[in-house]
Order: C-alpha cells, then structure tokens, then sequence
C-alpha cells in the first residue's frame, strides 16, 4: 500500500497532516494479516474487525474511543508483543 494514499485517507479522517505522516509511517508497518483490513479502511468499505488474544479491534475502537488506525495500530502491538501490550490494555480497563 501505498504511503500517500493512507496519508490521504488519515486527513480525510480528521487526521492533521502532521500527524497523519507519522501514523501512515507506523501503518506501512503493521503485521501482514492486518493489511486487508487497513486496505478496507483506506478505500472506504468499512471497518472490519478481528480478534488477538481476545481483544476485539472494534471494541477496542469503542471502548477506548479511538480512531479506526489506532486500534489497527493496537492490535498491531498485541500481536507483535502480546504480553506487554496485553498488560497495557488490561491496565487501561481498570
């Protein structure tokens, strides 16, 4: 995927254009099976959900109010370091 177009995609989003260089540098990077669901996201066919080590990216998204990229970027990290991202989120439901 293409870096400009997730940049377009984070400011379509209400990204500041700052902000939405550095997270597209983060998105360019996430774990292969979390492409499909960027890739979605980007062309605007919805938010699409799956579940790591029993925390689901959309209610990730509601609980904690973020936006779709940072739950991506969450479930990005439990994936890549599962027990301290896991400890993270368990700390931030309390």
């Amino acid at each position: 995927m293409n870096k400009e177009v997730i940049i377009k995609a984070l400011i379509r989003n209400q990204y500041p254009e700052v902000q939405a260089s550095g997270v597209a540098d983060e998105l360019m990077h996430i774990d292969l099976k979390l492409v499909p669901l960027l890739e979605k996201w980007v062309n605007q066919e919805g938010e699409q959900d799956i579940t790591v080590d029993g925390f689901s990216l959309l209610s990730l998204k509601n609980q904690y109010k973020m936006s779709y990229p940072a739950a991506l970027l969450s479930i990005d990290w439990l994936i890549k370091e599962p027990q301290i991202a896991s400890q993270a989120i368990k700390r931030g439901i309390k």
